[in-house]
């Protein structure tokens, strides 16, 4: 993965898990796609148009406008590298593809929703779309409800909406299994993430 895709990457996954800036909504996605992911199954893939409005670099803040008009800030995370890469009003088609849960642990010093480590990786979730990038983040989280026929968790993510997420193993299927809604755990889970620079 290029130096610039992780960079293109890395902004998508603010946009994708971010809160907003003011009391708003999450930006509603431009399109909704349903695709068969291997190993995933059925999995929905949501696209969103942004386009770049500013970044302030001594707080990494990045504001990004979508069609309507409404504006959401977002911190850009370290590997996003030099924000002066991006132009003002750089137009982005940003698509994300809900992941699978990897691991599931004890939280230790977290605190609930707090994000615990994030990374932008190359492999993880096989069967992705062409020019899917990954990142793989851990986060102290609640649990909500769990589904064991279904082998899925739900958990709110780093913007506090939820996520319902399936085990990615027979491993972390067990674990799963065992959890109780309202206890709080260190989910540890990928998602895939695709942006492009477009005219």
């Amino acid at each position: 993965m290029t130096l610039r895709k992780l960079h293109l990457v890395a902004i998508a996954a603010c946009l994708a898990a971010a809160a907003p800036a003011s009391a708003q909504s999450v930006p509603k996605p431009a399109s909704v796609e349903v695709v068969t992911v291997a190993g995933l199954g059925s999995a929905t893939i949501l696209t969103y148009k942004a386009q770049f409005v500013s970044a302030d670099p001594a707080t990494r803040r990045v504001v990004l406008e979508v069609p309507s008009g409404e504006r959401w800030a977002v911190i850009a995370p370290p590997l996003v590298g030099d924000l002066s890469s991006f132009r003002v009003g750089q137009n982005l088609v940003i698509r994300k593809l809900p992941g699978v849960v990897t691991a599931i642990g004890k939280v230790g010093k977290g605190q609930p929703t707090e994000v615990l480590n994030e990374v932008v990786v190359n492999e993880g979730l096989p069967g992705l779309p062409e020019g899917f990038g990954l990142r793989e983040i851990s986060i102290a989280a609640p649990v909500v409800s769990v589904d064991p026929a279904a082998g899925t968790v739900s958990f709110p993510g780093p913007d506090g909406y939820l996520r319902t997420l399936k085990a990615a193993n027979a491993t972390v299927l067990v674990d799963l299994q065992a959890l109780q809604p309202g206890t709080t755990v260190k989910f540890t889970y990928v998602e895939g993430l695709a942006i492009n620079a477009v005219q």
